[in-house]
């Protein structure tokens, strides 16, 4: 062999390599760790097939090893896990970091404003990824990357005696997660006890509660089907700010633009799906499968006066709650949130009520389109 081949055989060679290596180096498995149980509804029906979505996506560049139940990251833990790269990707709850996401923190704290499950998930993205850029903002200082953000089913009040109109659970005790929650249990003459989701069945089988604020399907998700004999199903209110997938930045980074723009175009219709297959549908037939067990009552018209009542004032406190971490232009930011609140549920549900296309439509239009990947 020619030295003019040999040379032309080594640089074919070194080109096969580095073209084999670039393509390995796009091939991402990232470790994903989550401290909500395993038989969760989120996971199993929410963020595993979003896994898989995303997988298919990317034609198998990007896949994730889930650990979950806390096998890895709690999840009080589970931002500093993925911030500091114990995990490349996570669940976390921006309630839990005030400190650290000041203005992000503020997403959990929306409860209030939200009574479809399908407008609060677009509302909270728009408010995240559009109108507050302070929130993004903590997240960069923090160095992980949102995929999305995330709300449930309306909070339910369920109780382990008997309860259906406002007099009836005036005086008792509500196990609550979040400071709306309290807020409202304080507004209608309940204690509120600040309870950790993974406690929840402790407090009520202790007596340390008679009641918990919770979405109805948790009632299967957390074990407590034969602690709960009673639900108020009158909407009052819906938990958000969970950040269902989170990257660490490095690991984000580590992944090709194209994967990023692939993953950032499935969310307009994983917004819709993940609230439906995780939520709405497990809230159904856990309602059908305790209707024998558990009392279901709609709620009275005192209970749903004190509602409305309640809603109007959360404005204010979310101003005052805004100020007292420092956040720049409080009062506006606020108001800019609870416009795009409103415009969601009376505005453009409308529009999308039953219909998925019609909601990716205008969730690409208004949310996606304007994510930067």
């Amino acid at each position: 062999m020619s030295n003019g081949t040999s040379i032309g055989v080594l640089a074919v060679s070194a080109a096969m390599i580095g073209c084999l290596a670039a393509f390995s180096a796009s091939a991402e498995t990232l470790t994903y760790g989550s401290g909500v149980p395993e038989r969760s509804g989120a996971n199993r029906f929410g963020v595993l097939p979003m896994m898989d979505r995303i997988d298919k996506a990317t034609k198998g560049r990007v896949t994730f090893n889930p650990l979950l139940g806390g096998q890895l990251v709690s999840i009080p833990g589970a931002l500093a896990g993925i911030r500091d790269g114990v995990v490349q990707a996570g669940f976390f709850i921006t309630q839990f970091h005030p400190a650290e996401l000041p203005a992000a923190s503020l997403m959990s704290e929306v409860t209030g404003l939200g009574t479809d499950p399908y407008a609060t998930i677009g509302a909270l993205n728009e408010a995240y990824f559009v109108t507050c850029e302070a929130c993004r903002k903590d997240m960069e200082a923090q160095g992980v990357v949102p995929l999305l953000l995330q709300s449930a089913t309306p909070l339910t009040m369920q109780c382990t005696k008997p309860a259906a109109t406002l007099a009836e659970l005036d005086g008792r005790r509500v196990s609550t997660i979040g400071r709306s929650e309290m807020r409202w249990a304080e507004s209608i003459g309940m204690t509120p006890i600040r309870t950790t989701i993974s406690d929840i069945l402790t407090s009520l089988q202790l007596g340390q509660s008679d009641c918990a604020l919770i979405g109805t399907s948790w009632i299967r998700s957390y074990g407590l089907e034969d602690t709960v004999k009673s639900v108020i199903e009158m909407p009052q209110g819906i938990i958000s700010g969970a950040v269902p997938i989170a990257f660490n930045k490095a690991a984000w980074d580590a992944i090709s633009l194209d994967d990023r723009r692939a993953m950032i175009d499935l969310m307009p219709r994983m917004l819709w799906d993940y609230v439906a297959d995780a939520y709405v549908k497990p809230d159904v037939a856990v309602k059908d499968g305790l209707k024998d067990k558990v009392a279901f009552a709609p709620g009275d018209a005192a209970l749903q006066a004190a509602w409305k009542k309640f809603h109007a004032g959360e404005a204010g406190a979310l101003k005052k709650l805004a100020k007292s971490r420092g956040i720049a232009n409080a009062d506006a930011l606020i108001d800019e949130i609870v416009e795009v609140f409103r415009v969601w549920h009376e505005d453009l549900l409308p529009q999308f009520e039953g219909n998925p296309a019609a909601f990716e439509k205008i969730a690409r239009e208004r949310i996606f389109s304007k994510v930067d990947p």
